[in-house]
């Protein structure tokens, strides 16, 4: 499936359908403050596109009806007239569960907000940031 390149408008990734081997990861380099170098799951590419457009590095507009599902694109498009847009955001945790299910924090300079996310049949039907 093609995803768009982080960065990128209009440049497109193909990633294959595939699982991910288990690769034993290296502990992070902040050891600690509980925060990891690298997510212990990996994040999927939709749910990091939504938390591109969510957090104002991703113009909503780019968000397509065949990935995204049209809570998700209103959510997002409520979320950037009420909070401004924001140059810098980490991701600190990503989890997925075996059914489609993702969530996680994400740190904005001194604010941390966490994220809920669905994939179902290859298109994120549910995302929220609380």
């Amino acid at each position: 499936m093609y995803f768009p390149a982080p960065g990128y408008q209009h440049m497109k990734v193909l990633i294959p359908r595939a699982t991910l081997p288990d690769v034993p990861r290296a502990p992070g380099a902040l050891r600690g403050s509980g925060m990891r170098a690298v997510p212990a799951d990996p994040i999927s590419p939709l749910v990091r596109q939504a938390l591109d457009a969510a957090f104002g590095h991703r113009d909503p507009a780019t968000l397509t009806g065949a990935l995204f599902d049209l809570g998700v694109r209103s959510h997002i498009r409520a979320r950037r007239r009420t909070a401004p847009n924001v140059h810098k955001f980490q991701i600190i945790s990503s989890h997925a569960r075996d059914n489609g299910e993702f969530f996680g924090s994400v740190s904005v300079g001194e604010r941390r907000y966490a994220y809920a996310a669905r994939i179902q049949d290859g298109r994120l039907v549910s995302f929220k940031v609380l």
